[in-house]
């Protein structure tokens, strides 16, 4: 009970949490104006539009490890993957990976740990891919991280000191030492010898990305994903006459820096983003635009953003449960004739 509490219902509490603190000192009358009269709600759709392509390239780019593993869905049911994790994780955060990785092994009569190693390589590349954007927005953007840092000395100085203690590298190795030693006098017994082969598939799906025959074309697609999503934050950006001037005054360096602070704020769990994205967005904003945009209206945008990107999120997450119960309707009567 404990554990579903805070796999499922924890979130769900942050997220409510986090939108009270934000909205409770937020006229939402002075919200709505806000939107209707300095939006224009056409770059808005053309930024949800790039957001239902971005499924699909992360579909064809996840193909690409899985055929490394000769498994090899079509083009549709990957994109219904896709679509799906995302809208499973607007109800259940973090379950709707498992749920795509069951969803692949079964359609496809794939080993699940080994599916599942992939896709554990798969985000480990966007992690990487967002550390990389934090670099060089840290770069560019010395002055806006240096704001970050005073308004938030605390967080910042426990995280050096967690990194920088050899207290956190020894209880690493022990751990580690105490798992390998734990397995090592037990490895005779039969559920060790089993839980040691759905580790080796594991891996094996993991190190699929060092094997896949296309490699080129696989750091091709994950560029033209993560350029996606700067591109949406950018068009966002237009879509509001303030941010719009802005950009066209002192360039785009406000995107980039919402935009990667907004995917760091995915790593905390919540429903779909909301709450801490509005936060990290909104901050973000204000790094720059102290004296233009209130941080009412700041979170206004960013509250738009979000809420954008979820339609798109729950319309082709609908799209796609119905193609899944064709399919799975179409995969029954072919294997009863």
């Amino acid at each position: 009970m404990l554990g579903k509490f805070v796999k499922y219902g924890l979130p769900t509490l942050l997220s409510a949490g986090l939108c009270y603190v934000l909205f409770r000192d937020i006229n939402l009358g002075e919200m709505y104006r806000f939107i209707v009269s300095e939006c224009d709600f056409s770059w808005i759709l053309l930024s949800m539009a790039l957001g239902a392509v971005s499924f699909w390239i992360r579909a064809m780019r996840w193909r690409i490890q899985l055929r490394a593993m000769e498994v090899n869905p079509p083009a549709r049911i990957m994109c219904y993957s896709i679509a799906g994790t995302y809208a499973v994780n607007l109800v259940f955060p973090r379950l709707g990976e498992l749920w795509r990785c069951e969803y692949i092994a079964r359609r496809q009569h794939a080993n699940f740990a080994s599916v599942l190693g992939s896709m554990v390589s798969e985000r480990l590349a966007d992690t990487v891919t967002v550390l990389l954007m934090l670099l060089a927005t840290i770069i560019w953007a010395g002055s806006a991280v240096d704001s970050f840092v005073e308004e938030y000395p605390a967080m910042f100085d426990s995280l050096s000191g967690i990194v920088s203690s050899p207290l956190t590298y020894i209880m690493a190795a022990a751990f580690i030492a105490v798992v390998w030693l734990f397995f090592r006098l037990n490895r005779s017994r039969g559920w060790v010898v089993k839980l040691k082969k759905q580790f080796d598939r594991l891996l094996g799906g993991f190190t699929s990305i060092f094997h896949i025959r296309k490699a080129w074309f696989w750091l091709l697609l994950t560029l033209l994903l993560w350029g996606t999503y700067l591109l949406q934050m950018i068009l966002c950006f237009q879509a509001f006459a303030p941010t719009r001037e802005y950009m066209e005054l002192h360039g785009s360096l406000i995107a980039l820096v919402a935009f990667v602070l907004g995917s760091l704020s995915m790593a905390v769990p919540s429903n779909g983003g909301i709450g801490p994205y509005q936060v990290a967005l909104g901050f973000g904003i204000q790094c720059f635009m102290p004296g233009i945009l209130t941080g009412a209206q700041s979170y206004s945008f960013a509250t738009l953003v979000l809420g954008a990107q979820m339609l798109v999120t729950i319309v082709c997450g609908l799209v796609s449960f119905a193609g899944i119960a064709l399919d799975n309707r179409r995969q029954s009567r072919l294997s009863c004739g």
